[in-house]
Order: structure tokens, then sequence, then C-alpha cells
């Protein structure tokens, strides 16, 4: 019986994927630089695997309408200050609270992530493209 390999092709509009990097960086989509209003992006992840993004001023409450969605909470300097899963149910009173505390730590736009299928597939999102943990000794 032969054995089947999956081998991965970029899409042609795919920026080279990174080495591993130590943070996740964005990589806006070429195919909407020309409009006027940024409404997509898209971030690499530390693994190198793209994400694709709606964007969303930081106090849009629309931005946290959306179940099932990774949301990522970018700065002006464009690094990603916070994120979370907004949950099946989109819990208004502690998103609410989180978009409070992301706009004061210094989030200017809220980026969501709607294509990740289940809870599996957004965790994995959240570890690649969250923020490490700066530790001290």
């Amino acid at each position: 019986m032969a054995a089947l390999a999956y081998r991965f092709t970029p899409d042609l509009f795919d920026e080279p994927a990174p080495a591993m990097e130590a943070a996740a960086c964005e990589m806006p989509l070429r195919s909407t630089a020309s409009l006027s209003e940024r409404r997509f992006t898209a971030w690499r992840g530390r693994s190198g695997r793209r994400y694709v993004a709606s964007v969303f001023a930081a106090d849009d409450i629309h931005a946290l309408s959306f179940t099932d969605a990774v949301l990522l909470a970018v700065s002006a300097e464009r690094q990603i200050v916070a994120a979370r899963d907004s949950g099946p149910f989109g819990i208004e009173a502690a998103l609410a609270r989180w978009q409070s505390s992301v706009m004061e730590a210094g989030a200017k736009e809220i980026h969501v992530h709607l294509l990740a299928e289940d809870g599996a597939s957004r965790r994995a999102a959240l570890l690649d493209l969250m923020p490490q943990a700066q530790t001290t000794t």
C-alpha cells in the first residue's frame, strides 16, 4: 500500500514564512493594500502559520460581537498586546472588561480571526500568536 504525503505549497500571494520567530508579526494583505481603509490584515505566528483577521478600532463594540473567534489587541506599534478566545457565547461583561484593560495597556485596534474551526484550533492560534511572557532571573 502506498503512503500518501502532504506537502505544503505556499499560496501565490503569501510572503515567505520566516524562520521560527520569538514573536508574531503582522504581514498585511497585499490584495487589500490599495484600499483606502484597512479592513483586513494577516499575522504570522511564531510557527510561520498565517492568520487572516478583520480590523476594528479598539473601542468598537462590534469587535466583541463575534463568537468562537480569536481576538488580538494590537498597539500603535503593530505589536500584539493581548489575545483571547471570545468564547462560544461572547460573554459581554468579561469581553467589555478585557476591552477596557487592553485599551489601558495601549491597544489601538482589535483584530478578529474567525477562521479557527473549533476550540482546539483557537487555542493553537492563541499559543502561536500571544506575546511570550518575559522571565527575569
